[in-house]
């Protein structure tokens, strides 16, 4: 029982993780640095909230097996996180470090800030034309929902009249106390 329950919340962790469950979902792209660990190995993830955020819960956690100060040395916002983390995770997997669970990445922070932004450029740019045909494509629906019930919308007509609409009740009061 207790090794399906352990199977069960690694599996949790791992699809928590998994930038493919993120796409679409808008957040901010952060490269961290530890003064803990050497020179060149960053933490790259993503939050809802920010860089330096995701910093000061990393060094009030009293859990964090890693010594040391995180520092946000670069972030940029991202409207598809997910995507743009999943193509930047694809670009750095030859440098990843530790375990598969860990983002830790040996690379210098110049290159990393490129690299995030790109990948979030990319990402953005895609998403937008999805969004743009998403709309396109709902627009055409419409116009065709649109010509197929006007027949019946036509006979409707006569109950709409062009008469004001009159005052609510609240209106009035407030000009009574006015």
């Amino acid at each position: 029982m207790r090794q399906s329950n352990r199977l069960a919340s690694r599996n949790q962790n791992i699809q928590a993780l998994d930038p493919r469950a993120l796409r679409g979902i808008p957040g901010h792209i952060y490269v961290l640095r530890n003064s803990a660990l050497k020179a060149g190995l960053v933490h790259i993830g993503m939050s809802r909230r920010g860089g330096w955020a995701k910093a000061l819960e990393l060094n009030r956690d009293k859990s964090n097996l890693i010594p040391g100060k995180y520092e946000c040395v670069f972030e940029a916002r991202a409207q598809d996180s997910g995507a743009a983390l999943e193509a930047l995770w694809r670009i750095l997997h030859h440098a990843r470090q530790g375990g598969g669970l860990l983002d830790f990445f040996e690379i210098d922070e110049a290159s990393a800030a490129h690299l995030v932004q790109r990948c979030i450029d990319q990402a953005d740019l895609h998403f937008r034309e999805n969004f743009g045909q998403d709309i396109a494509d709902r627009a055409y629906r419409h116009y065709d929902l649109e010509a197929e019930t006007s027949d019946h919308v036509k006979g409707d007509a006569a109950l709409i009249s062009d008469e004001p609409i009159r005052e609510g009740i609240f209106k009035k009061a407030l000009s009574w106390l006015s």
